[in-house]
This record gives C-alpha cells, structure tokens and sequence, in this order.
C-alpha cells in the first residue's frame, strides 16, 4: 500500500507518538503531544527546553524565532534564559540580508532578557527560503513550574489574548506582529501566580481547536469550548470570510490557554485584566466525554486541524499564482 505524502506543517500525532522517550529519574516532563517544553531537574532546580522553528515566512522572522520559542518556556511557568539558533539560509541570499537577520535575532534576544549563547549559520541549497531554528533554555524553582498534563477533570478552560493573531497577520496584516503581539510572556507570568492553574499551552499551529485538545488529552481528557466565548479580533473573523477558513484552526502564536480550577477562575480573570491581558472563560475539560464545540445554538465534534489553516490559504495563494 502507498503511504499518502505528509503535507507542509506539524506532524500528524500519530507519527509522533511513534517517539518513545527516555526514562530518567530527573525527567519531569518528556516528550509528547500538548507538552510545550521538556523540563529537567537540575541542581535542585527545574531546567526547561525547547526548541522550535521559523519555515514558512521571511519578515521578521528572528523576532518570531524568539517569541515563539519563549512562549514554550512561559507556558511551564518558566523564564527564558539561554538561546541558540540555527539559520540556514538559500543560496542567493546576500551578506546584508543575513546581518539584517542576525541584528533582528540578537534585538528580540536583548528584548526578551535573553542570552544568545550560539548556534551556526550557512547558506546551502537544501532550503528554497531562510529557516531559523532555534533551541531555548530556560529555569524555574522546582515548586513553581507548571506540568503540561496538569489539568483536573472539570477544570474551567481560560483564553487569555485575542485568537489567531499570528495567522491573521501572515495572511495580510503584519502589524499584528507588532501590536498586540504573539508573546504570552504577560499572561503566562500573570498566571503561574495564581493558585489553581493545572496547566497552561500555548496556541499555535492548528489554532485554538488543536491547542484546546492537545491540553486536555495531554491529561487523559476532553475540551468542550464555546466558540462565541472566544476572543476574536475583527480583522481574524474577515480574513477568515474571505479566504473560507475556520478561525478556530488559524495559527494562533499570542494566544494561551489554561486548565483552571473552577472557584479560582474569577480571580484569573481578574488578575490578567489588571495586568492588561484580555482573557474569557472559553470552555472546560471534562472526562469520558467527546471533545465538542458549541457554535449558535449548536454542539458539534471539535475539529482537529492537522493543517492549519494559515498554511492551507498560504498554499492557495501560491497555487493561484503559477
């Protein structure tokens, strides 16, 4: 039988699972869907790392590198430390291209409190466009950090920043980029001082469908969420209509998502609206349940995008254009 070629995004959960990790006594936290950093005991601290990478734009693309790496670090309700960041670039590229670059990554480090500590960097015909991969070290006292399989049955679902910003702004406006930003350093801080929060995850391919499942089956359950609770910027809901998408699986970097107990949610919420972070109760995780959204008036099973929906109206685009 021929095996049906992947497409451009994320790896399906069934191929990752094929991933068995390594058993350690000072592994807190391994590999797995829904976990957004490994995190390691280490000299009687917790030592958490990520990595990920920037494939599929070119403008600023150190600065999403950056964010996007420590908005995995924020989400275990750790601090970002220590960057390296591979770049590999296409032939053609020229020297103030990747010094742009290399200043745009070394700016959003120094931004971010961050050490950029190495890395490598080459020109080399295996990409078509430049790929900044990066790996990002972060800290936390052990009593402090956030498991990312944390969540209770019949915790309350928070949505803390407004969805799908990353892919509103790759599909036409990129001053999103800018304000408000796809950073969740804000609201992860807010509430990793909040007692009763299981767990947090932070958005991004798949948008809020995909992260709300992968943080309630990363602790054996189901998400219901509401979909007119959700927090939709104008302008996400237009090109959504424009392009035929559904919002609810558009790339979704800036948002977070958090597993929290049900008599502590309306201090959540109020603590994050102090510190200038919009947030809604979007839904709950509940056990023995199907996963399901409720949209007008209507339940229906809640959607798993394997593909996101960004790159889907990305690859239109280019189609159309040949």
């Amino acid at each position: 039988m021929t095996e049906r070629p992947l497409l451009p995004g994320k790896a399906p959960p069934e191929v990752l699972a094929a991933l068995d990790a390594i058993a350690a006594a000072e592994v807190i936290q391994g590999p797995g869907a829904g976990r957004d950093a490994a995190i390691v005991e280490f000299g009687g601290q917790a030592l958490v790392a990520t990595s990920d990478p920037i494939t599929f734009v070119d403008a600023d693309a150190g600065k999403l590198a950056v964010t996007v790496n420590a908005n995995d670090i924020h989400a275990v309700g750790a601090e970002p430390l220590w960057l390296l960041a591979t770049i590999l670039a296409p032939v053609g590229t020229t020297p103030s291209a990747l010094e742009a670059l290399l200043r745009d990554l070394q700016s959003a480090c120094a931004e971010e409190g961050i050490a950029l500590v190495g890395g490598h960097t080459e020109v080399t015909d295996a990409v078509t466009r430049t790929v900044v991969s990066c790996a990002l070290i972060g800290r936390a006292a052990m009593d402090s950090v956030i498991p990312s399989d944390g969540a209770l049955d019949g915790d309350l679902i928070i949505q803390a920043g407004a969805a799908a910003v990353e892919g509103t702004a790759i599909l036409g406006n990129p001053d999103l980029l800018q304000t408000p930003g796809i950073s969740i350093a804000r609201a992860a801080r807010t509430l990793r001082e909040v007692k009763g929060v299981h767990a947090m995850h932070d958005v991004t391919e798949g948008g809020v469908a995909t992260a709300a499942l992968e943080l309630a089956e990363a602790a054996g359950l189901s998400p219901e969420l509401r979909f007119d609770d959700v927090i939709w910027l104008p302008d996400t809901l237009r090109v959504c209509e424009t392009h035929g998408l559904d919002p609810m699986g558009l790339l979704g970097s800036g948002t977070l998502l958090a597993a929290i107990s049900q008599d502590t949610v309306d201090r959540a919420l109020s603590e994050l609206s102090r510190a200038g972070v919009q947030a809604s109760a979007i839904g709950r995780v509940r056990a023995g349940i199907r996963a399901t959204l409720s949209h007008g008036g209507q339940t229906m099973p809640l959607p798993r995008f394997v593909r996101d929906e960004a790159l889907r109206a990305l690859d239109d685009v280019r189609r159309s254009a040949q």
